[in-house]
């Protein structure tokens, strides 16, 4: 019994003295109607930006967007595109590029969501984002990282109906870079 005491004191001592390993895998799932696709497959331009803005109004305007295009040209509003974004328009002045919480079409707490496939009337019919956890740099020169679940419904002005969406980040990089979609201007 003695023996089998300092065997786990021992274990449990050296395994506290390694240094720690940050084994954070990156994950991307998303659905379109129920069917689940790699999106590095479907889009040539898979882009996130997170930053953030302090308003005429004195508020903090936080943003995080994921943006996917089809074709791997210049990103604009006009080419054929799937736009995940969140806008916290009175977010805590924390260090974080996104505040945790539910972000949806009805902005409950000054926190928007939307989901789209721009194009002529294209609408949201709902949707509800849930932020978890925002990891920050563990270095110069690492990006933060989100995760969340998106869930909603919109509508796709290309083929004309409504489109359900289903979306999971696990440990995603954080882009800092404002030209990298076409959504920065909604930071203003």
């Amino acid at each position: 019994m003695k023996k089998l005491l300092l065997l786990i004191t021992l274990f449990f001592f050296l395994g506290c003295s390694k240094e720690e390993i940050d084994l954070r895998v990156q994950l991307f799932e998303i659905a379109l109607d129920g069917d689940s696709f790699d999106p590095y497959e479907r889009y040539s331009v898979v882009n996130t930006f997170g930053g953030e803005q302090l308003g005429a109004d004195g508020k903090l305007r936080k943003i995080f967007i994921l943006y996917l295009q089809i074709d791997d040209g210049e990103v604009r509003l006009d080419r054929q595109h799937f736009a995940m974004y969140l806008l916290d328009s009175d977010a805590l002045d924390n260090g974080s590029l996104l505040d945790r919480g539910t972000y949806t079409w009805e902005n409950p707490d000054n926190k928007y969501a939307g989901v789209e496939i721009p194009g002529n009337d294209e609408y949201i019919v709902w949707n509800e984002v849930i932020v978890g956890e925002i990891v920050a740099p563990s270095g110069d020169y690492d990006p933060s990282l989100i995760c969340l679940t998106v869930e909603g419904e919109f509508y796709n002005p290309y083929i004309n109906r409504t489109m359900t969406v289903s979306i999971t980040l696990e440990n995603f990089p954080i882009g800092q870079d404002v030209t990298s979609t076409p959504y920065g201007y909604l930071l203003d």
